[in-house]
Order: structure tokens, then C-alpha cells, then sequence
């Protein structure tokens, strides 16, 4: 496997996440492999999107969002960083009083995207504490087992062909401010 924490850093979007005040609440993954057991499709969804208030207490929604828009929805970072990957879309949507973010794509190999596999067989393992998109952030839940805090990775069996990883990425008990107006008056134009 080549370099296999590279394409961890795909789409480093949670560099949006962490520049200025941009956020959410969670992202959750979910990857599908086709019957070859190595090729197949992702998604990326940000649940909650939304601005963190800065201890300097100035407002930077306006900036926070013209960064999502303009770097990385409409941008190129987000495919930049998706090495290994191809046919990526984006979306920006509301799911009742939330922001979300969707980033969808394929891929040849599942290890292109940080996922082991020792000599092809066993389980499929992923170490959740790389700085990338897919694990930025504190685990919240798999539909694999996690070794936890001593043996931060994903394991899940060789049979598997859809993984899901849910990663929490605010604190709760962080104050924000909501974008959706922004939004609303962007998706209108």
C-alpha cells in the first residue's frame, strides 16, 4: 500500500472546518465495495454545518461561508485532496433547520483511502486517529468494532462491503452562529 495516510488527508475540508470559525457537528462516512472487493463508491456527509463563535467574539459567518462556497464547493481543495478518488460531486443542502454537506465520489481501491487489509485477506482495519477527513475528530460510532482509546482502529470483516464511521466534530458545549440565512440567500440566486 502506498503512503496510506496521504489520501486520509483527502479533501482536508476540515481545514475549512478548522480556518476561521467553520464547523459541524458530525461527519459520517460510508463507503461501498463492489464485488471485486476493492473499487467502489463514498460519501462524506457534515451534518450541521455551522459557524463557531471565536473568543474575540467578532462575527466571521459571512467569511465562514463565502469559504465554503468559494474554496471548497465551488473550489477545487475539495478534489485536490480527494487523491484516489474521481467523479466527485458536491452538495450543500437543508435538512429541516440543518446545513449539511455531502461530497460524493469513486474510487479504484479502498486502501487509496486509508483502509488495510493484510495480504488482501482478514479483516479491513482503519486507524482513526490520522488527521484527514475521514477521522478528524473524536469516533462517535461504526458499524465495525473499535479497538478503542489504546487501539484507536476500525475493524471490520473481510466480508464487508459497506463500511460506516461516524466522527464527532464540535463540542457540544461550543457557542455558533448559524449560516442558513447565507445559505437560504445563495441558493436563491
Amino acid at each position: 500500500m502506498t503512503n496510506r495516510f496521504a489520501p486520509i488527508a483527502i479533501f482536508t475540508i476540515l481545514a475549512v472546518f478548522y480556518s476561521g470559525c467553520l464547523t459541524a457537528d458530525l461527519k459520517e462516512l460510508r463507503i461501498s465495495l463492489k464485488p471485486d472487493g476493492k473499487s467502489g463508491t463514498g460519501s462524506i456527509v457534515f451534518c450541521r454545518i455551522h459557524s463557531e463563535m471565536s473568543s474575540d467574539t467578532a462575527n466571521n459567518t459571512r467569511e465562514d461561508f463565502n469559504s465554503l462556497i468559494t474554496e471548497y464547493y465551488q473550489g477545487k481543495k475539495i478534489d485536490e485532496s480527494l487523491k484516489g478518488t474521481h467523479n466527485i460531486k458536491k452538495r450543500l443542502y437543508l435538512d429541516g433547520n440543518d446545513l449539511m454537506g455531502e461530497v460524493t465520489f469513486e474510487f479504484n481501491n479502498v486502501a487509496d483511502l486509508g483502509f488495510f487489509q493484510f495480504n488482501n485477506s482478514g479483516p479491513f482495519m482503519y486507524y482513526t486517529l490520522a488527521d484527514g477527513v475521514f477521522t478528524s475528530g473524536q469516533f462517535e460510532a461504526s458499524n465495525g468494532s473499535y479497538g478503542g482509546e489504546k487501539m484507536p482502529i476500525v475493524f471490520w470483516d473481510s466480508s464487508t462491503r459497506d463500511f460506516y464511521l461516524k466522527i464527532s466534530l464540535a463540542s457540544k458545549e461550543s457557542p455558533h452562529r448559524s449560516i442558513i440565512p447565507l445559505y437560504k440567500t445563495w441558493a436563491a440566486k
